[in-house]
């Protein structure tokens, strides 16, 4: 599998990829917000957010129908989506495209959940490899705890309550995650992924985050040429200004 930049793409793909609860979303969030203060040319996607099949996904799980086969489906549907109507076009634009999970977040889970990997992989045949992956590895009591700071309690399928491995969610949550964990490790020098200690805080992260973006990426190369539009100044009454807020706010 070949990267962007062997195939001579002008734009770059930077993958993030962890367990549920590494942090890994709010990494590339700040390297997006960072990136774009630089007055870079970039794009953000993330896992399960194409509008063609978002919300047959949500349905499922809520009335929790998916098999893994058809959880796999899906997810390939979704990525194929996005990857040949936003993340290619924008590649090819020049862009810095930034993927919240790429295709070994369905190598993982999939094959976890009893899919066979190579049918699994043969799914995703069409996609080339990141220029950059990489994997935020926290303890599994991290992510939880984590997780469990933003919610009451564990989603289904997050736990991999499917699978009936425990009646317990928190113990089912360990055993899934920790076999997930497994997958990502045995193909981390396959695919050349940089691990990252995610049970440091934030901050020191973001640094290291950066600091290997631009070791690995010649930033200059994607600088816009002007800057972003200034939005327009707001004239008018209280009233347009209380809806400008509540845009903002929803």
């Amino acid at each position: 599998m070949k990267t962007f930049a062997q195939l001579n793409f002008p734009g770059r793909l930077i993958a993030v990829e962890g367990l549920d609860g590494s942090g890994k979303s709010t990494q590339i969030y700040l390297l997006k917000r960072w990136l774009e203060a630089e007055g870079i040319k970039v794009y953000f996607s993330e896992w399960n957010s194409s509008e063609l099949v978002k919300s047959a996904t949500s349905k499922g799980k809520k009335r929790e129908l998916l098999t893994p086969t058809t959880f796999s489906l899906i997810h390939a549907t979704d990525f194929a989506d996005r990857y040949e109507r936003h993340l290619v076009p924008l590649l090819r634009a020049g862009y810095i495209v930034l993927c919240d999970r790429y295709i070994f977040t369905a190598f993982a889970r999939d094959v976890t959940r009893g899919c066979p990997p190579e049918w699994v992989r043969g799914n995703y045949a069409f996609a080339s490899q990141p220029d950059l992956t990489m994997f935020f590895k926290a303890d599994l009591e991290v992510s939880l705890n984590r997780i469990l700071e933003g919610r009451p309690k564990l989603k289904f399928f997050e736990a991999g309550m499917d699978l009936r491995l425990s009646a317990d969610p928190y113990e089912s949550f360990k055993i899934f995650q920790g076999r997930i964990l497994d997958q990502y490790l045995a193909m981390s020098k396959e695919f050349n992924f940089v691990i990252m200690d995610a049970n440091e805080n934030v901050e020191k992260q973001q640094v290291i985050v950066r600091k290997l973006v631009g070791e690995r990426i010649d930033l200059k190369k994607f600088k816009r040429r002007s800057p972003l539009p200034l939005p327009p100044a707001l004239a008018g009454s209280r009233e347009e200004e209380k809806e400008i807020e509540e845009d903002k706010a929803a």
